[in-house]
């Protein structure tokens, strides 16, 4: 019973210390002092402790992110940047075969000799003149949208 009464006792000091407050106070130097009591002969003025705003979901800070968290993000821009990187060597590749495909053609229709056509039964079909430039044209279009 008699510890009880001891720690209730103690508690209560505690409490009242804590809640004694906080004093301010100038010495004759002019050093600004702060003390639970107030000064010995001299006022002091006691200030007023702000009570903190109790956080919510709203305005609590960001937690930080763990060092897994952090690399699994990076391992996952890396692989979008390799992904985004191996799509345009792709896409240079292509551009590069159709403009090989194209100069092809065009070195073919611009030589002059006769071209002909192979049809299903093995006969030929000569390209006539009109239908030459035709074809050198929308090769030439192709060349200049992928030759770079």
């Amino acid at each position: 019973m008699r510890r009880w009464l001891l720690l209730l006792l103690g508690v209560l000091a505690l409490q009242a210390m804590a809640q004694g407050g906080l004093y301010k106070w100038v010495d004759e130097k002019g050093v600004v002092h702060y003390s639970d009591k107030p000064p010995a002969g001299k006022a002091g003025e006691k200030l007023k402790a702000k009570s903190q705003p109790p956080l919510d979901a709203a305005s609590s800070p960001q937690r930080s992110r763990s060092w897994q968290e952090q690399l699994q993000d990076s391992n996952e821009r890396r692989f979008q940047e390799e992904k985004q990187q191996k799509e345009a060597q792709q896409t240079a590749r292509e551009a590069e075969e159709k403009c090989q495909r194209a100069r092809y053609a065009l070195d073919s229709l611009k030589q002059e000799r006769p071209l002909y056509r192979v049809g299903k039964e093995g006969d030929r079909s000569y390209l006539e003149d009109e239908e030459r430039r035709r074809l050198i044209a929308g090769w030439q279009q192709q060349a200049d949208a992928n030759c770079r």
